[in-house]
């Protein structure tokens, strides 16, 4: 008898649990195809690839006979860097996505997509060409890594190189919080 009443009660528990892994699920696949879209507008003919360990490639497809492969643009998208939250004044879930620029073996400055949910679909709202790392989102403030040092810089992960800034997103502009 306890056993069944433990059951029942846990049931309810199980399944919510399992409709909140969907649901962050599909927010990450949503925030992705947005970003694997602007990423493959930045060339004619783009080719993506995903390697073994989730990570996006786009890259041009077009054969460049003025430069070599090697110096050639992609980009890179993981989706374990994308963080959601609340960002803007409304109560849906927004997102913001990191997407890694290479140009040969330089690292270039990457960039933040700034995606707000808008009748239930994340529309572009800013892009941030930035040297940070998003570490999270949590009421309306978004807490960044912020590098003090070059990308291509051996010193750029030490930790006197980098500080933690809060800011908050308004009017399609990060702020500064303190």
């Amino acid at each position: 008898m306890k056993k069944s009443l433990l059951i029942i009660l846990l049931l309810p528990l199980i399944f919510s649990c399992n409709n909140t892994d969907k649901k962050e699920k599909s927010i990450k696949e949503e925030a992705l195809d947005v970003a694997i879209k602007y990423a493959k507008e930045k060339f004619t003919t783009a080719k993506e690839t995903i390697d073994a360990s989730g990570v996006i490639t786009v890259q041009d497809s077009a054969v460049n006979l003025l430069l070599s492969q090697a110096y050639q643009v992609k980009y890179l998208i993981d989706p374990s860097k994308i963080k959601y939250g609340l960002i803007d004044e409304d109560s849906s879930i927004d997102a913001i996505v990191y997407i890694s620029a290479i140009t040969g073996q330089d690292i270039e400055a990457p960039e933040l997509l700034i995606l707000i949910n808008s009748d239930g679909k994340f529309i572009l709202s800013r892009v941030i060409e930035s040297s940070m790392r998003i570490i999270g989102i949590k009421d309306r403030i978004i807490t960044a890594e912020v590098f003090t040092r070059s990308i291509n810089s051996p010193l750029r992960d030490c930790h006197v190189c980098k500080e933690v800034v809060n800011y908050r997103f308004k009017s399609g502009d990060l702020i500064r919080v303190e």
